[in-house]
């Protein structure tokens, strides 16, 4: 049995009492003189895996996430060493309302708490004897044989980490209405089948997950991985399908594991990458050695702990009653499939079949959000699923009418200096009305040079977005709700005066349902057989990105433009493209929808609570920027810095950069 110790503290920080063999240590609950125990794991965490190890070496850590996952809520959080996860400071109370404010005070309470143990780590690291309680309390954690140096080590290596209670249970309940599907995919595959385990680390089964950075789903793809193994477009995302994207999940890990030739390696590689992986076995060899000692600019905390989270999820999610009690589980979801024969607009699929609308959307949630707002079409060749309350003959009879034969385009207008949106809508010949509504305009209609304003197409359904807001510095004007929108729809808007497109540079207006950056082909020329293009690179675009759009091969841009194979591409560098199969319209629409699908799936997950200003330290560039610190996408902190140079930081550069918090789940 594993040892453990039971220990009660009171609110003047009383002594921790060390308790010999392997000890998970409990401590302080802030602000509330309740007991804290870390609860031991059982007998079951010592059974011994062929396929997942449980290596002594990270025994501690597995411990740690099983409390994570069932001892402690998004209520607290826990101050840890970020290298041995027993070594926990303190549990803090935090404010989990989803407001800035209960941000900020977030914020503002780690920073107090990390310089607090930082000084007292500092000071043993000097090796002076500790005096006070709290010294000696934290000396203690390091155990007697502890050096000067691991205390400086450690004063720069605390993380805080809230818990995850509820998103864990409620996601083993979700869990149940696939995971018997999902055991016979990997079955199908010859793969363990506790690897359906594996999304209760990645996205505790939110089908609707969506990250930050992209990453979409129940298994967390990002575009560029998941593109290897399934669609993924402005009409059709199959991240979000859970039994596509877990087919895919399985061919990814079956890939690792021959690569790597064992699970907790290959499980590793599932977050940090095959590539990375593969340097690091190359460097140090086992697993063991790897979590131990591999150092690397992007192997961090989420890395070397993967394998350990997921250990650790699967011995919860197999003993569900003894850490939840008695959970009842999703029954398991039933449909039938149809492969479309063309392209349908699923209102009237909805209204022939007599389904109501949201039935399909809830068993097709690869299908985007502009397929059920009228945008666009369900593709030909999609296999649609249905409830089971209508036989398959009678489905295919009743929709043989209504396939169309080609998908509906997505225009968009490149906004230009003295522009106007009724100049606009009478250049296209859309609504002007439906122009600002697709676009969630101000009262004023107003608009900016450089703004890629959508032009709503026939029989689209255009409401204003629930809950947005126009972001302007230090002001959020609220957008109409819906119910308003729909009351608006039809009428003609009266303006004092139609104001021209502005300049980026004399206001900026941060409209999140509107596309900036130059998508258009800047110039095209001949050359010989072929149409030359030039254009602008704008951010989350590849070399790959341009050759999938113009249907040629990478290497041909890569000829055109003497690029030397691996040489990335910067932000607005301007790059030649061959224009031969593919014409300007396409490629630009195909442009368009990229982003426009990006900045979507952001926004119905995110929102924007405000701005703040960040100035550039020595060392800093924009990815590390990004990822670690501003912790947002690099195309929303563009749009907030739109004429700054990224390629070129310089210290104490001021940057504008958003306060983004998730948005409540439905």
């Amino acid at each position: 049995m594993t040892d453990f110790c039971r220990a009660a503290f009171k609110r003047n920080n009383q002594f921790i009492k060390v308790i010999t063999g392997l000890v998970f240590l409990c401590y302080m609950l802030s602000f509330t003189a309740l007991p804290l125990a870390m609860a031991a794991t059982g007998k079951d965490i010592r059974a011994k895996d062929p396929d997942f190890p449980l290596y002594p070496s990270i025994k501690t850590n597995v411990d740690f996430w099983i409390n994570i996952f069932t001892k402690f809520t998004k209520f607290q959080g826990l101050i840890h060493d970020t290298r041995h996860l027993g070594i926990i400071y303190e549990v803090i109370q935090l404010d989990a309302s989803n407001t800035l404010r209960g941000k900020r005070k977030n914020k503002k309470l780690k920073k107090i708490v990390f310089k607090k143990y930082k000084n007292i780590l500092l000071t043993l690291s000097k090796g002076k004897k500790p005096l006070s309680k709290e010294a000696k309390r934290v000396a203690a954690l390091f155990g007697s044989n502890a050096q000067p140096s691991d205390f400086r080590t450690a004063a720069f290596n605390m993380r805080c980490q809230t818990g995850l209670k509820k998103e864990f249970k409620e996601g083993l309940i979700r869990s149940g209405a696939v995971i018997d599907e999902f055991k016979n995919i990997f079955r199908s595959h010859g793969l363990p089948v506790d690897l359906v385990f594996l999304p209760c680390v990645e996205s505790s089964y939110n089908f609707k997950a969506y990250s930050k950075f992209g990453a979409s789903g129940i298994w967390q793809f990002t575009r560029a991985t998941g593109r290897l193994y399934m669609k993924i477009g402005y009409v059709v995302d199959e991240r979000r399908d859970p039994y596509i994207s877990t087919d895919a999940a399985a061919r990814l890990l079956k890939k690792n594991y021959a690569e790597l030739k064992e699970w907790p390696l290959a499980l590793t590689a599932y977050n940090h990458g095959l590539s990375g992986i593969k340097r690091a076995k190359k460097s140090k060899g086992s697993y063991e050695k790897i979590i131990k000692s591999y150092r690397s600019r992007s192997f961090k905390f989420a890395s070397k702990n993967f394998y350990s989270e997921f250990l650790a999820a699967r011995i919860v999610a197999k003993n569900p009653n003894k850490y939840f009690g008695n959970i009842v589980l999703h029954k398991p979801v039933t449909f039938q499939t149809l492969k479309t024969k063309g392209y349908l607009q699923v209102k009237e699929v909805s209204d022939r079949l007599g389904i109501n609308i949201l039935d399909i959307r809830s068993l097709n949630p690869s299908l985007r959000k502009p397929v059920f707002n009228g945008q666009k079409y369900i593709p030909r060749g999609f296999k649609l699923r249905f409830p089971k309350i209508i036989p398959a003959p009678d489905i295919n009879k009743r929709l043989a009418a209504l396939y169309h034969d080609r998908q509906k385009p997505s225009r968009f207008h490149r906004v230009q200096k003295n522009d106007t949106a009724g100049s606009i809508a009478r250049l296209h010949s859309v609504r002007l009305n439906d122009l600002i509504l697709a676009n969630s305009l101000n009262k004023r209609a107003t608009i900016y040079i450089g703004q890629n304003l959508r032009l709503p197409v026939k029989d689209e359904i255009i409401l204003a977005r629930k809950g947005t807001a126009i972001i302007k510095p230090g002001k959020i004007i609220h957008k109409r709700t819906i119910a308003k929108a729909k009351a608006y729809r039809g009428k003609t808007p009266e303006f004092p005066r139609e104001p021209k497109a502005k300049s980026i540079k004399d206001e900026l207006s941060i409209n999140p349902d509107i596309v900036t950056g130059n998508l258009k082909i800047l110039k095209t020329y001949k050359k010989g057989k072929f149409i030359i293009g030039t254009i602008k690179v704008e951010t989350e675009e590849t070399l790959g990105h341009y050759a999938e759009w113009l249907k040629v091969p990478t290497g041909m841009i890569r000829a055109l433009n003497k690029f030397k194979y691996g040489t990335p591409i910067a932000i607005d560098q301007i790059i030649k493209i061959p224009l031969g199969k593919k014409t300007i319209r396409e490629f630009e629409e195909q442009r368009y929808e990229f982003h426009k699908e990006i900045e979507e799936d952001f926004f119905e997950s995110f929102l924007i609570q405000g701005q703040e200003i960040y100035k550039v330290k020595s060392g800093d560039n924009i990815w590390s920027l990004c990822l670690n610190k501003l912790e947002i996408p690099f195309w929303l902190l563009k749009k907030y810095n739109p004429e700054m140079n990224f390629n070129s930081l310089l210290p104490m550069q001021k940057i504008k950069y958003p306060i983004i918090n998730r948005q409540q789940a439905d």
